[in-house]
């Protein structure tokens, strides 16, 4: 997407925006180059603010760069993220909701806890979202649907919490600074066929969560139909009563697509901080979610 192009679509993106952050990328030594059209991703989930969205910059390349249990190894050929992809749904579904946001959705094909590895499964899931904000350039936003139909007490001790405090300090930073961490717009996070010992779950991780990402957060119980309120049912698969294809067949397709992008994920590995040369004061700020945690 050239800045012209961009300027037609998001009439609050200004020329003189791009280019000081582009004088201020040329004196950050220790971030990877980052093109124009990620620089207007950037500037776009930050609402156009120039200063939250060196903020977001920062965040978004120190964290991948400290969290390489998801950020490296995205070869889809992997034997640890084949086995993922066996045992779970990731899917961009293909109708967006009345406001424009994207909805992605995952769950599990396979129950068996054992079969289960929260930093391979993570490592997948933001694979996908990243192919979406590649493809899709700037967006109002994203919803997150999790199907937690099969969901055992099992699946829970085999999380990593370190790992878990990691992600969720990662999607913390997507709040603040309006968005920042990733350069994408979250709107919502609806959880479906939520089990009871979601509960203790959510004892667990709640200390990790602020205020603003728990009003995110919908559980649905029951036949689900409270998601109707939020997602009409022409937004969803037709296992939850709605009029699109079945999660199966939706996944198997976005399979494909992701299998697509394999060539950028392997180019992405490349785009890393390099503390070495940092030489402003931000150093310490994501350091808690350095790898040896």
């Amino acid at each position: 997407m050239s800045a012209m192009q961009a300027d037609s679509k998001n009439p609050q993106l200004k020329t003189k925006d791009l280019e000081e952050l582009k004088c201020w990328l040329g004196t950050q030594e220790h971030l990877p180059p980052i093109s124009e059209e990620h620089l207007i991703m950037f500037l776009h989930s930050c609402y156009y603010d120039v200063a939250r969205t060196m903020d977001c910059i920062e965040t978004y390349y120190t964290i991948r760069t400290n969290i390489p249990e998801i950020f490296t190894n995205r070869d889809l050929k992997r034997i640890e993220n084949q086995k993922m992809l066996a045992v779970l749904n990731y899917i961009q579904l293909p109708v967006r909701d009345p406001n424009g946001h994207h909805i992605i959705f995952h769950s599990l094909k396979e129950n068996e806890p054992s079969k289960y590895c929260f930093s391979d499964a993570a490592r997948i899931y933001f694979m996908m979202a990243d192919m979406c904000i590649q493809r899709d350039s700037t967006s109002p936003g994203t919803i997150i649907v999790f199907d937690a139909k099969g969901f055992k007490f099992g699946h829970i001790i085999r999380l990593n919490l370190s790992l878990v405090h990691k992600i969720l300090t990662y999607v913390q930073f997507l709040l603040d600074a309006l968005q920042e961490g990733l350069p994408v717009r979250l709107k919502g996070i609806h959880v479906l066929n939520t089990a009871a010992f979601v509960d203790h779950l959510m004892r667990l991780i709640k200390p990790f969560l602020s205020k603003e990402l728990q009003k995110l957060i919908h559980f649905h119980t029951g036949n689900n139909e409270s998601i109707y309120e939020h997602l009409p049912k022409r937004c969803l698969p037709q296992d939850f009563g709605g009029e699109l294809p079945t999660v199966a067949e939706l996944n198997a397709g976005f399979i494909v697509e992701l299998q697509q992008f394999q060539d950028y994920f392997k180019e992405e590995e490349r785009f890393r901080v390099d503390e070495n040369k940092r030489c402003n004061k931000r150093k310490n700020r994501n350091y808690s979610l350095s790898s040896s945690h």
